[in-house]
């Protein structure tokens, strides 16, 4: 009877340990000739994924054979294409595909999709206006959302020598981490003035004793130099310096208006004032530079 026991044991033992076939059939991390930053990877369900790359847009770039630099699957998983092949992305879609198969023998079919990629904030640009909005259902003081620009009469004069200021984005040409950087100058302009964003509401606060908005927006576009980073997967450019970051993201508009925008962190919980111009901060929730191309 001891003996059948340890016999038996000994058998779960072995079983314990055997290594069973993996199920699993990812592509974990691609990287392609001519690929800027990371891949973003999802599976969209039990048979299928899909990978996204971003390329510069080039019109002599190679679409037929595209080297396949590295691939990291799945332990143990394998692929119809390997480090080295390359893929044929010859259609309109600029899409390939990898089948990556588990130890078990389960197959997902993967699509790698390629997204030119077009650096249009690079270059010198004008500010042409700059504009705050604000919707009172965040601090609670009213219903109301509206923009207003900065030349406009809550802020008197006090935004104006801002309005003519030249921003220059450069580029670095290699990528750090996975990330594009460069640099961002925020220069004066002509007037070589900046302007300051100082809430002169009617009723409430005047030149001579403003709400002084510059603690929750100077920051967001340093004057002088700065050093940013772009992700890719995001489109979120950081800005930084002297320790102190804020984001800002891009828009186009049909007419050909670029936005440099920037949420603003919630303010919601800040000491509320006496009236609906007071509130102006609480309400505030994103902040936009509106340019145009110079150079």
């Amino acid at each position: 009877m001891l003996a059948t026991a340890l016999m038996l044991a000994g058998a779960c033992t072995k079983d314990i340990d055997r290594t069973l076939p993996s199920n699993e059939c990812s592509i974990l991390d691609i990287r392609l000739t001519g690929q800027l930053g990371r891949a973003d990877i999802a599976r969209i369900d039990e048979e299928r994924g899909i990978v996204t790359l971003y390329m510069f847009e080039r019109s002599d770039f190679p679409w037929s054979a595209v080297e396949i630099e590295a691939l990291a699957l799945s332990s143990g998983a394998t692929s119809d294409i390997a480090e080295g092949e390359t893929l044929d992305f010859r259609n309109p879609e600029r899409r390939a595909r990898i089948v990556v198969r588990s130890q078990s023998g389960r197959e997902v079919a993967w699509s790698i999709c390629i997204e030119p990629y077009d650096p249009f904030y690079v270059g010198v640009w004008q500010i042409v206006d700059v504009k705050i909005y604000v919707d009172q259902n965040i601090s609670g003081t009213g219903t109301g959302r509206w923009d207003t620009s900065m030349g406009g009469s809550e802020f008197g004069a006090s935004g104006d020598a801002e309005l003519d200021n030249r921003i220059v984005i450069s580029m670095d040409e290699e990528m750090t981490d996975g990330m594009l950087t460069g640099r961002i100058v925020n220069d004066a302009g002509p007037d070589g003035a900046y302007g300051s964003f100082l809430g002169v509401y009617p009723g409430e606060y005047t030149v001579e004793n403003p709400l002084d908005m510059n603690p929750r927006l100077r920051h967001l576009l340093p004057v002088g130099e700065s050093e940013w980073t772009l992700d890719l997967a995001t489109g979120q450019m950081r800005i930084e310096k002297n320790n102190i970051a804020s984001v800002m993201t891009f828009t186009r508009s049909s007419s050909g208006e670029v936005f440099f925008d920037f949420a603003l962190p919630d303010a919601s919980g800040d000491t509320p004032g006496n009236n609906f111009y007071n509130n102006f901060w609480r309400s505030s929730w994103k902040f936009t530079y509106i340019v145009r191309r110079t150079e």
